[in-house]
């Protein structure tokens, strides 16, 4: 049986907090699953449709989930694109030419290589509000470990707010990962939340005219 935990968390408003207000969120934890093991976690293809124009389309969704990864996980976060290309540096195959189905079979047959877990992003939007799931897989054997699940009556269907949702979950997998972990353990893992938010607070003053991904410019220097 799963453990189950089921929290309703109430924030603040939008202007003193990054995470998406009055947001209440679901989440599975599998009996036999080790979350400390989880250091390097990949973004998987998303299961994800576009519905409305706000919305990014699915290969920009995916950027999305793993900017905000690299933006508060403590994890080390691989994207899509750099997996695909891995394997097809690796194997020769261009999952980007497959139809989904054998992209993704393809996919997981090699992703052990590169990470030790992957995420894949369900997103119901057939509804006014949209309802995100976020799945973390053992990479070794496709094996479930935890799911996430997000909804929320400000939660709009934007890059914006999915961006900001992804951060909630990738911040909630370490609030509960960190649960087992030992006092020197929590903190490394501290450290590296530190880190990562002032890597963003980096990003963000970046200024550019080239139209260039200020993330990218900041990875290049």
């Amino acid at each position: 049986m799963t453990r189950k935990f089921l929290v309703a968390v109430m924030m603040l408003a939008m202007m003193l907090t990054s995470s998406i207000a009055l947001a209440a969120f679901e989440e599975n934890i599998e009996d036999d699953a080790d979350l400390t093991a989880v250091k390097k976690i990949a973004v998987a293809f998303p299961n994800y449709y576009k519905t409305e124009d706000t919305e990014p389309d699915i290969y920009d969704f995916a950027k999305e989930i793993y900017n905000a990864g690299r933006f508060t996980s403590s994890r080390e976060i691989v994207s899509y694109e750099d997996v695909a290309s891995a394997i097809r540096r690796d194997t020769g195959i261009d999952i980007h030419s497959l139809d989904v189905p054998e992209a993704e079979k393809v996919y997981n047959e090699n992703i052990a290589r590169y990470a030790d877990s992957y995420v894949i992003v369900t997103v119901t939007n057939n509804a006014k509000r949209p309802w995100l799931f976020f799945y973390i897989y053992n990479a070794a054997d496709s094996k479930l470990m935890y799911t996430y699940s997000v909804q929320s009556n400000t939660l709009d269907k934007t890059t914006k707010d999915y961006g900001l949702a992804a951060q909630d979950f990738f911040k909630q997998f370490d609030t509960t990962a960190k649960k087992n972990l030992t006092k020197e353990e929590r903190k490394e893992l501290e450290q590296k939340q530190k880190e990562a938010r002032i890597y963003k607070r980096h990003v963000e003053k970046v200024t550019y005219k080239t139209g260039k991904d200020k993330l990218d410019m900041v990875r290049k220097k």
